[in-house]
């Protein structure tokens, strides 16, 4: 689909393609987007999105998500591999996550481990070649 610009008919825009899972829906299986993905639904199942994923408020994802950009303001139970991954303020995210840049908003939860990403050319991650630190015990004095 494209929109032409009224100045110059001949240009053209690509359109993100956006699917939703909405609020009273459930949807069980595996799902591969080329566009923008937003999930106000549950969903159980891997997620493949090339673009934006978004847990809405009222949202629950149980299973796997890769993407670019997740965006987590309901409840996520699972894996993610992404490059940007936002919790926002009510959002709840529980296991084990992969990227190379995550925020977490005042309000917001995340419990379990993370693993900081490299980026290939292909779009495909691969975990860094590091060691996990683990902090020294506090003692009282």
């Amino acid at each position: 689909m494209a929109i032409f610009n009224k100045t110059n008919p001949n240009q053209v825009y690509q359109r993100t393609a956006v699917t939703i899972i909405a609020r009273g829906n459930r949807f069980t299986g595996d799902i591969e987007v080329t566009g923008e993905l937003q999930v106000d639904g549950i969903m159980e199942g891997n997620i493949c999105a090339e673009d934006t994923m978004t847990v809405g408020s009222l949202g629950q994802v149980n299973g796997r998500i890769k993407g670019q950009l997740v965006q987590i303001a309901g409840r996520f139970e699972g894996e993610i591999w992404c490059q940007d991954l936002t919790i926002f303020s009510g959002g709840f995210v529980s296991g084990k996550v992969h990227c190379q840049q995550m925020v977490v908003e005042v309000g917001g939860s995340f419990l379990g481990q993370r693993d900081e990403l490299l980026a290939h050319t292909d779009s495909d991650y691969v975990e860094q070649d590091q060691p996990g630190m683990l902090l020294d015990p506090i003692t009282a004095d």
